[in-house]
């Protein structure tokens, strides 16, 4: 008797430890995706000088060939003392921030973007988990402000 319980307890140890190695690959793959899809996009800011209708139209070129889809964007107007620039593509929904709100009256500007790693896990459900990452500083050499 003592040998089918101690078999069911160890099937069970299996089976939780599967299932805790698939959610941990099933994490880092999605939060790889997000990294790259954040690089890609800060890519196309820094290759564009700022964020504008280039890089806006690079982004979703670019987007398109990675396969990232995103429905709910969750942008919030400031995020880690930057402020929203825009927080919707023309088919993709990501967050890009400005490090200040004037950015006409400083020599450089600095950009961040937000996106968001998707888990949908069976127990979990579906979990958004912010990934966040800034350009290096962009130097402005003329007078016009970085808009849209």
């Amino acid at each position: 008797m003592n040998g089918p319980i101690g078999h069911t307890f160890m099937y069970n140890l299996v089976i939780f430890f599967i299932i805790v190695i698939f959610a941990f690959i099933s994490g880092t793959l999605s939060y790889y995706k997000a990294f790259k899809v954040n690089n890609k996009i800060i890519y196309a800011i820094e290759k564009f000088e700022g964020y504008n209708k280039l890089s806006k139209e690079e982004i979703d070129r670019i987007l398109g060939n990675l396969g990232y889809s995103l429905e709910d964007a969750n942008c919030k107007d400031q995020y880690k003392k930057m402020y929203l620039v825009s927080s919707v593509g023309e088919n993709y929904d990501y967050c890009v921030y400005i490090e200040n709100e004037r950015p006409a009256k400083n020599t450089y500007f600095s950009y961040g973007v937000l996106t968001y790693m998707k888990l949908d896990l069976p127990i979990i459900n579906i979990l958004n988990i912010p990934v966040f990452t800034r350009t290096n500083k962009i130097y402005k050499f003329t007078t016009t402000v970085p808009l849209e």
